[in-house]
């Protein structure tokens, strides 16, 4: 059975409360990491949530393809891969600095759904502000469960995707 938990204070931590336009963080764009014993099935949810991510709009919505080609909501611009890190599997979206609250709880629900879906114990967290550093670390995308998952997405692609 999953036993997923997150912390509290997971958007707190990487940038400041925006006190102007929105409700929401300013700072660094948004920063996840999963902490799991089971590397391969955490990597895969956090692959297939990054990726979801990018499709929720400031408004918190969950996009299609089809309607982020063409509305033209402010999205995240960037997702990274899945990095291993020392720590756990971090991945990051580019928000370009900015992370309304609608948006920020909807990309943290897609990740608890998708280590839900794998049925998982995970800690959902975010890296210390400053240690986000890619550098050295590698790829889950480059293992081979990583190519296996990427194989899937190739042969099941969008036909709405532009």
């Amino acid at each position: 059975m999953a036993n997923v938990t997150v912390d509290p204070d997971i958007f707190e931590s990487q940038g400041e409360r925006s006190e102007g336009i929105f409700d929401g963080w300013e700072g660094p764009s948004p920063f996840f990491l999963v902490i799991s014993d089971e590397t391969d099935k955490a990597a895969e949810a956090l692959h297939v949530a990054i990726g979801r991510c990018m499709r929720v709009d400031g408004n918190g919505n969950e996009t299609t393809a089809a309607e982020m080609a063409s509305t033209g909501e402010y999205t995240a611009i960037y997702c990274s891969p899945v990095y291993l890190t020392d720590t756990g599997l971090m991945a990051y979206l580019d928000t370009n600095g900015e992370l309304p609250r609608a948006m920020a709880d909807t990309m943290l629900r897609i990740l608890v759904e998708e280590v839900e879906a794998r049925d998982i114990t995970a800690h959902l967290t975010t890296p210390p502000r400053g240690s986000e550093s890619t550098a050295g670390c590698t790829e889950w995308e480059d293992s081979e469960a990583g190519m296996a998952r990427l194989a899937f997405e190739i042969a099941n692609l969008d036909p709405e995707w532009p």
